[in-house]
């Protein structure tokens, strides 16, 4: 893999995943360079993201954690309520081993600003404005590209392009498809509502009603503002559907007050607040990409990760943080010295090793869809093999990166 060193690694957007990729990289003197198709100044404020302790360790590692404390609401537990505002269900989501990490709530931006200041200290060069056209080459020696209608070279190229990825038609024909769901959320002030008690914002909580559920999460570091939720099943709109229905509060706020009067009292305080300011309502369908048979071409130098590998819907609470995993778990693939023989077969058995963990991340987020349904549909659907995913501590697998056993595997080849 002298390549690498010599040739480097192109990395198709500038997300997270492909940020934290570029920082794994540079971290390992492996030179690397980001092309992006939006502007530098593209990126808006929408919503947080919850880092849990796997994603915590990954950016631990790559010196991001520290820099981000500050911005973050930090917390130890997920709380469930009924229809009566008490609490039927606590877990745990931050680590038991030394290290420690508590969950992580922050705006996207936030991070992802505090990520690309350390690629600026790093010099590692991001191209904006350059929109990946298509590969035009790709051999053992390298991947030729075209990007913004020049052609650029690199040893590895890595699409971290999203859930929409370009670089992935390279790979496959397959595309994401439609869970079903829908889901509106908005920000409310933590102190408009009368609340119970503080389990409602001390952490995550998702208050299980009639209708559905609603969950919520406080957004900025101080608590004073809480990201709140709700889905529910909706027919596929398309994407230009999607974009006119997110583009009308009206057809949003009548959504929230969908069987408004079967809520309780404070589930009706929190709805009355998210549609008291109907302009600031977003939306975000669930999609949700098929398994794919590959995530690599034949010559292992074409590679996607993150959503364009196996997007998941927002209720995961994995979507950044599996793509954090991919990551830098590839990047600690890259800087062995493989043979051109054996690099596929490297990606090969990567691929694999990450597709078991995506597995059992989908399962707990079906189980988690299905406890956040209407109660006739958890009355009638849920049974001990639907939950089991769900009531799983998850401390067992999800947060544990586990590379030694994807170490143990590569030794074997």
């Amino acid at each position: 893999m002298n390549k690498v060193h010599k040739s480097g690694v192109a990395i198709i957007g500038a997300g997270l995943s492909g940020t934290a990729l570029a920082l794994a990289l540079s971290q390992k003197s492996i030179p690397c360079q980001i092309y992006e198709a939006r502007s530098a100044d593209a990126d808006v404020l929408t919503s947080g993201i919850v880092l849990t302790p796997n994603g915590c360790h990954v950016l631990n590692e790559i010196g991001v954690l520290s820099r981000i404390e500050a911005k973050s609401f930090l917390f130890k537990q997920s709380i469930m309520k009924d229809g009566e505002d008490k609490t039927i269900a606590t877990t745990d989501v931050s680590s038991q081993d030394k290290k420690g990490y508590p969950a992580y709530r922050l705006y996207r931006l936030a991070l992802l600003k505090e990520m690309k200041k350390m690629l600026v200290e790093r010099n590692v060069p991001v191209h904006y404005d350059a929109k990946f056209e298509k590969i035009i080459s790709d051999t053992a020696d390298g991947v030729s590209f075209q990007v913004g209608g020049e052609v650029d070279h690199a040893a590895i190229i890595v699409g971290s392009d999203g859930i929409h990825s370009t670089l992935r038609r390279y790979l496959t024909d397959l595309a994401p498809a439609y869970t079903g769901l829908f889901c509106v959320y908005g920000h409310i002030p933590t102190g408009s509502i009368n609340w119970p008690d503080k389990d409602f914002y001390a952490g995550s909580c998702t208050v299980l009603g009639k209708p559905g559920s609603l969950f919520m999460v406080p957004e900025v570091a101080d608590g004073t503002t809480m990201m709140v939720g709700t889905q529910f099943p909706y027919p596929e709109q398309g994407r230009e559907g999607w974009q006119m229905l997110a583009a009308k509060p009206e057809s949003l706020v009548a959504l929230l007050r969908t069987d408004y009067d079967q809520w309780h009292n404070t589930a009706r305080q929190i709805l009355d607040q998210l549609c008291s300011v109907p302009n600031r309502l977003l939306s975000w369908p669930f999609y949700e990409m098929p398994k794919l048979p590959t995530w690599s071409s034949i010559s292992g130098n074409v590679i996607i990760v993150g959503d364009a590998s196996h997007a998941m819907p927002a209720s995961s609470g994995q979507g950044v943080n599996q793509a954090l995993e991919d990551a830098y778990s590839l990047s600690k693939l890259i800087a062995v010295d493989w043979t051109r023989e054996k690099w596929p077969l490297s990606l090969e058995t990567w691929q694999s090793w990450r597709q078991a963990k995506i597995d059992r991340v989908l399962l707990m987020t079906r189980a988690t869809n299905l406890q956040r349904s209407a109660a006739v549909t958890r009355q009638t659907s849920t049974t001990s093999a639907d939950m089991e995913p769900t009531l799983l501590d998850p401390t067992r697998w999800l947060f544990d990166l586990d590379i030694e056993s994807l170490d143990a595997r590569l030794a074997a080849i």
